[in-house]
């Protein structure tokens, strides 16, 4: 009987997993080049082929090593020679992508399976984490199936972004904590150590991070836990205790800086260090427009990620999550699961770095641990089963519905995908994604040409898009397109979301005459299209 629940639990995880990857092909396929994808690949292909660490150090290089691994151990595409000697790393990424012998696809797409891959680990590491905590197969086919319904997660381990590999590393880092406390053990103590390395080679926000995982130990130890080195014979008083903790802190900080280290070939450890002062001293250089609830910021919002969390995710996430987390809990090493999250939050929310929910995805995989506390032994399980299946049933049609554009994913609350532009921009929606699905529109309307208005680093000439250029950001070099005659027979004007709302634009009110204009329609909620033939001042404003 035993190996038949056996059997039935690794079906359903399998399953679960191929559903996922499915979704994530899916999500390939339709969805152009991100902002930053082109930047963190070249960077990581000069990082393995020519030892260059300098490129690209706003980011600690272990995730962009390895994306740029397929490059590596297959084409080898050549290494754009005359544009190196500008060191701009946004001019180095136009040359490597859009004009090498492989094809944008051809160079991203290996790469974006690579943190598809990742994605998985999460969904594997959650799971087998509930099935541990709560003492329950269920409880762990539950977090899988939270985490692969997650439109917020999929599409963060479909694109080059350090947030999926910093989510990664924290949620091993922090399991491999929690197993340490209830039995220590030298492998548990490198593997842990190592887990942090690693965590700090992902993201600079990894030391947000760490702080929460230092105020988590403390907490383990002040209420009653003993984290210690292993073997060692600790007193049952507080002052003893803080002082093993402290060795086994030590230790820990030991292992992960080898291991940082090693990720910059030992010999380039001083770009961490330029790395992070850039990061810490952005706002010098101007740093970007925050925007939420139709209002714009420099500063940002210390709301900014309750709003958005709540926007964002899965109302039957949300649900479950908060039922699972009200659950009495005993074991002081159980601080491991509850407190990072919620302090990372903390310091995220104050730090008002208010780029999108993928700042604090860190966080997001605990609330699958949560849901997934439904399925725990104990009182009122029947009402918390109905509970739960009616939970997962939500997210998994939320899913379905989201796909395959699920950077643009809204819930419920703000009124889908396409209502989402009244809470929140930039790349909780419009990550400059959307230029496959122009093209296929031009196609399927019988459009030849478009006025365009394009936040990103992509190019609409790879997809073979006409356009008359209208003030954008993002573009690399000369502007492009060409001019619609005042004669065209069509004239349709397609404009990125952040531009609509006046988001990276020298004048934020470049477009405010069509905010209160109803579009003809809204391409994967990231792009809107005004079909404004006939309507001779509009045509007299874009042109």
């Amino acid at each position: 009987m035993k190996v038949l629940r056996n059997l039935a639990t690794l079906a359903s995880v399998a399953a679960l997993l191929a559903y996922f990857w499915w979704q994530g092909e899916r999500f390939i396929a339709a969805n152009g080049p991100t902002f930053d994808e082109g930047v963190h690949l070249t960077a990581g292909y000069a990082q393995w082929t020519r030892g260059d660490f300098a490129l690209n150090r706003e980011d600690p290089p272990l995730v962009k090593l390895l994306w740029a691994l397929p490059l590596v151990l297959g084409e080898r595409p050549p290494w754009p020679v005359e544009t190196s000697a500008e060191r701009n790393h946004w001019q180095l990424a136009d040359a490597f992508l859009y004009h090498s012998k492989l094809t944008p696809q051809q160079l991203l797409n290996p790469a974006r399976r690579v943190n598809l891959a990742l994605g998985c680990g999460v969904v594997l590491l959650v799971g087998w984490w509930a099935y541990r905590a709560w003492r329950s197969r269920l409880a762990g086919i539950a977090a899988c199936a939270f985490a692969v319904c997650d439109p917020n997660l999929l599409a963060l381990s479909c694109v080059l972004s350090t947030d999926l590999g910093l989510a990664f590393f924290t949620l091993i880092g922090t399991y491999l904590l929690w197993e340490y406390a209830a039995a220590p053990s030298r492998g548990l103590l490198l593997a842990s150590g190592i887990a942090l390395g690693c965590l700090l080679s992902a993201k600079f926000s990894s030391l947000a991070v760490v702080a929460a995982l230092a105020f988590t130990g403390l907490v383990v130890v002040l209420r009653g836990g003993v984290l210690a080195l292993p073997g060692k014979v600790v007193n049952a008083d507080p002052r003893s205790r803080l002082g093993a903790a402290f060795d086994l802190a030590f230790r820990l900080a030991v292992i992960a800086f080898v291991t940082l280290t090693a990720t910059y070939g030992f010999i380039h450890f001083e770009q961490w260090g330029a790395g992070l002062k850039f990061q810490l001293t952005r706002g010098d250089f101007g740093d970007g427009v925050a925007y939420l609830s139709g209002k714009r910021s420099r500063t940002g919002w210390y709301h900014y990620f309750l709003v958005v969390l709540a926007l964002k995710l899965p109302l039957g996430l949300l649900l479950a999550s908060a039922s699972g987390a009200c659950q009495r809990t005993v074991s002081s090493r159980n601080a491991f699961v509850f407190f990072p999250p919620l302090v990372f939050l903390v310091l995220a929310s104050l730090a008002r770095v208010n780029l999108g929910i993928r700042v604090v995805l860190p966080a997001i995989p605990f609330l699958y641990l949560f849901a997934a506390r439904l399925a725990a032994p104990g009182c009122c399980r029947v009402v918390r089963s109905v509970w739960l299946l009616g939970s997962l049933a939500w997210v998994g049609v939320a899913s379905w519905q989201a796909a395959p554009h699920q950077i643009a994913y809204f819930n419920e609350l703000a009124g889908g995908s396409r209502s989402g532009l009244n809470y929140a921009a930039d790349s909780n929606l419009d990550w400059g994604q959307g230029l496959p699905l122009l093209k296929q529109y031009m196609e399927r309307e019988g459009i030849d040409v478009v006025y365009l208005s394009y936040f990103g680093s992509d190019r609409p000439e790879a997809h073979g898009i006409r356009f008359h250029a209208l003030p954008g950001y993002g573009r690399v070099g000369e502007t492009g397109g060409e001019r619609i005659p005042r004669g065209a027979p069509r004239h349709v004007l397609a404009i990125s979301a952040n531009h609509l709302v006046g988001l990276m634009l020298e004048d934020p009110n470049t477009f405010t005459w069509l905010r209160d204009r109803e579009p003809d329609a809204v391409l994967g909620g990231c792009i809107y299209i005004f079909d404004i033939t006939g309507d001779a001042a509009a045509i007299a404003r874009v042109r």
